[in-house]
Order: C-alpha cells, then structure tokens, then sequence
C-alpha cells in the first residue's frame, strides 16, 4: 500500500469521524492542530483505520503523533 492509499484512508476515516474536514488537504508535513483535529476525532479515526485494515494502532505509540505523515509511519508498520 503507497503512501497516497494510506492518506486517502486517513481522510476518509476523518471525514466519517469530522464531517466539517471535507475540505482538508492532508500531506505527510500536515500537523494535526494545523488542521483542528481534536483528540477525540483522532481517536476515532484511529478506530476507522484499524476496521478498516484489519490492524491494531497502539495506544502508547499513537498518542504522541502529530503529523498525518507519523500515523501513515505507524499504519505501513502495522499493515
């Protein structure tokens, strides 16, 4: 799975969790606060991507991401 797979999940995901982030351009630089996610979508979007792909995010080792090109790191590792 590329990189682009990966980030079209992500937004995906975050758009079911954050209807309003429709619009958000997400790139590997991307900071989370930069794009006003909360700690409670990232969450749950972390919990999308592991339905989706069948994995299993690790609380210690997502709770201090903040880029999208971090959890995408963390998702290749997992997948």
């Amino acid at each position: 799975m590329t990189d682009d797979e990966i980030l079209a999940l992500i937004k995906e995901a975050l758009v079911e969790s954050s209807p309003q982030h429709a619009g958000a351009i997400l790139t590997m630089d991307s900071t989370l606060s930069a794009l006003g996610i909360s700690s409670i979508t990232a969450l749950e979007v972390a919990g999308h991507l592991e339905d989706k792909l069948n994995i299993r995010l690790p609380d210690d080792e997502l709770a201090p991401l903040n880029t999208i090109g971090g959890l995408v790191n963390l998702i290749r590792q997992q997948i």
